[in-house]
């Protein structure tokens, strides 16, 4: 039962995390020229992308009673935008 209360949460906080980095992205992306507009974009579409596979595997985990793999994958876009967020402050975007 805990097992299940985890990688719900683990999938709320995968929910969440895309969310605040779609909004950063956008707030970002305010001023930027076209071609920053683009990158912007598609890397959004590329969150979008994680944070839906991440959250079918998690469901579909859950449902064949593997819990903690399903924790892994509900947890994997949150891991994905500290990634993100560390490139783009190094690179400076």
């Amino acid at each position: 039962m805990v097992q299940t209360f985890v990688a719900i949460l683990a999938s709320i906080v995968g929910i969440i995390s895309s969310l605040c980095m779609l909004i950063l992205m956008l707030a970002g992306l305010a001023n930027a020229k076209p071609a920053q507009l683009q990158q912007g974009k598609w890397m959004m579409w590329g969150i979008v992308a994680v944070q839906v596979l991440s959250l079918g595997a998690a469901v579909w985990l859950m449902l064949k009673h593997k819990p903690w793999m399903a924790s892994a994958a509900g947890i994997t876009p949150f891991v994905v935008v500290v990634v993100l967020i560390v490139i783009l402050v190094k690179i400076e975007w």
